[in-house]
C-alpha cells in the first residue's frame, strides 16, 4: 500500500508524536545520595534516553562477507548527562557534591571508587500526556562523573534561572517497557 497524506494524517492521529517533555528523572540511587523524584524536588531541567549499539563482525568467506552480531555498547555510558535548575538553597547541587565525595574525597584520599554495583541506578521515564510511564528504564552501575560550574553575573545579572549539569557513567540499561 503506497503512503498517502492521508495514511501518514490517519496513523500520526492514532499513534502522535513524542514530544521533547515527556520526560522525567524518577530516581537517582548513587554513593553518598538517593533521590526519589515522586517524594524529592529533583529539578531535572533536561535529560536524553541513552543509545545501544550492536557491533558489527565481519566473516569473510570465498569473497564474500557476513556480518554477524558483536557485543553490545551503550553510546555515551561514560558521559551520561542531566542538567538540572539550580535551587536557591543550593540543596541539589550539595547533595551530587556530597556523592562525588563519597567516591572520592580530597581531605582524607579515600573513597568508595570502586566498580558501582546494581544498587548504583539513575532510573528514567518515557511518559504520556496523563504523566503515565510509556517507556522505563534504568541506569546500571551508574555513579558520578562530574558537577558543572554555575555562573553568576553579579554585576549584569537579570535574574534568569541557574542551571548546572551532573555527568554520570554508567555501564548498562535494563528496559523495563
Amino acid at each position: 500500500m503506497a503512503t498517502t497524506i492521508q495514511n501518514f494524517f490517519s496513523r500520526a492521529a492514532e499513534k502522535q508524536f513524542a514530544r521533547d517533555f515527556l520526560f522525567r528523572v524518577k530516581q537517582i540511587n548513587i554513593e553518598g545520595v538517593s533521590l526519589d523524584g515522586d517524594t524529592d524536588l529533583v529539578y531535572a531541567r533536561s535529560g536524553q534516553l541513552p543509545g545501544r549499539t550492536i557491533e558489527n563482525k565481519t566473516v569473510q568467506y570465498y569473497g564474500q562477507n557476513f556480518n554477524v552480531p558483536g557485543k553490545s555498547t551503550y553510546t555515551g555510558s561514560e558521559g551520561y548527562s542531566i542538567e538540572f535548575y539550580h535551587d536557591e538553597n543550593v540543596d541539589l547541587r550539595t547533595k551530587f557534591e556530597k556523592a562525588s565525595r563519597a567516591v572520592f574525597d580530597n581531605e582524607t584520599s579515600t573513597g568508595e571508587f570502586g566498580m558501582p554495583g546494581e544498587e548504583s541506578v539513575i532510573n528514567l521515564d518515557v511518559i504520556d500526556k496523563e504523566l503515565a510511564p510509556v517507556k522505563s528504564i534504568e541506569l546500571v552501575g551508574a555513579s558520578i562523573r562530574d558537577i558543572a560550574a554555575v555562573d553568576y553575573a553579579i554585576a549584569d545579572g537579570t535574574g534568569e534561572i541557574l542551571t548546572f549539569a551532573v555527568t554520570f557513567a554508567y555501564h548498562f540499561y535494563k528496559d523495563f517497557s
